[in-house]
């Protein structure tokens, strides 16, 4: 078997050279580790003129300067752990063709945002449907911890929606004390938590779970729709709990297509309006002008809040 380093602009590439993966004889490549500090790497398709099939495992394993990986169309299989603790992974380039994928490949990547599948040209320019198809694969490992979801070749598709949201109902309707009995057992103190703040969490991970759904809906039943919608508003300012107003205000502060599903959806009113503003401070100066003139078009106008200047 023989080893090689292959050097690129973007990083240095270890690879072994294997034959009869396909039982044809022919020579294939396996990346097998990656040095290098790019914020945006692109995988060879052919190393020595030698297609690249696999990615071993770790392959980028604990790549924090990583965001934006693209892998070639010649790939076959991701090994286990292939890009596990790379923190600022963002976005991932696959080809739409069957790929045997390893266990656990984005472990611990909580910034994974998309996962593209392209049929011949990777980074082109996608239409709105494949963006939340997109959207939708990566949140299949990052929030829902579903890895046979990871199928690019089914993604987007209706029975691939159906077992999306099947799996994500799942995830809303158990228990928010459910696994916290077992934590403790395990000794999984590093968790780091009370049982509140353990269901608090809890509550948390199922905020993003409806805002990405409800800003992604491609496939999703009316029904379902509402009880997201719902489970938003339950969460809201002013409410028992608050989850859905401290998700939006500490993660998605500056993102307007958030702060306007929070208006949409029913998460401002007449009696926690004063609250929201105030909670925001001198901050999301963005979020505030949205919210004002919100309530001036949705509730009307008159009081003291509807006077502040974005320089406040």
């Amino acid at each position: 078997m023989q080893k090689g380093v292959w050097e690129t602009p973007e990083g240095v590439f270890g690879y072994r050279i294997s034959g009869n993966k396909d039982g044809s004889g022919e020579p294939w490549i396996a990346v097998t580790d990656y040095r290098g500090m790019h914020s945006e790497v692109h995988v060879p398709g052919k190393i020595e003129g030698i297609p690249v099939k696999e990615l071993s495992k770790k392959t980028f394993l604990s790549r924090k300067s990583l965001k934006k990986v693209v892998l070639p169309e010649s790939l076959e299989e991701i090994g286990d752990w292939a890009f596990a603790y790379c923190s600022g992974l963002e976005n991932v380039w696959l080809p739409k063709k069957k790929i045997k994928l390893g266990s656990r490949i984005f472990m611990e990547c909580p910034k994974v945002g998309k996962v593209y599948a392209y049929e011949s040209e990777p980074e082109k320019r996608v239409e709105k449907e494949a963006e939340q198809t997109a959207s939708l694969l990566a949140a299949a490992a990052a929030l829902l911890d579903a890895e046979y979801l990871l199928d690019v070749q089914e993604a987007g598709t209706d029975s691939w929606l159906e077992k999306w949201d099947a799996r994500m109902k799942t995830m809303m309707e158990a228990e928010d004390d459910e696994g916290y009995t077992k934590m403790i057992l395990c000794g999984e103190e590093d968790y780091g938590c009370s049982l509140e703040e353990f269901v608090k969490n809890k509550r948390k991970g199922k905020v993003r779970l409806a805002m990405l759904r409800l800003l992604n809906p491609a496939g999703l039943a009316a029904g379902n729709r509402m009880l997201w919608e719902q489970y938003l508003r339950d969460h809201t300012k002013g409410c028992a709990s608050e989850e859905t107003w401290e998700v939006l205000r500490k993660e998605h502060g500056y993102e307007e297509e958030y702060f306007n599903l929070f208006a949409q959806i029913g998460g401002i009113g007449r009696e926690n309006f004063d609250a929201l503003l105030l909670d925001m401070k001198g901050d999301y100066a963005e979020m505030k002008a949205f919210f004002i003139n919100y309530k001036e078009k949705q509730m009307g106008c008159g009081d003291f809040f509807d006077s502040l200047s974005l320089d406040d």
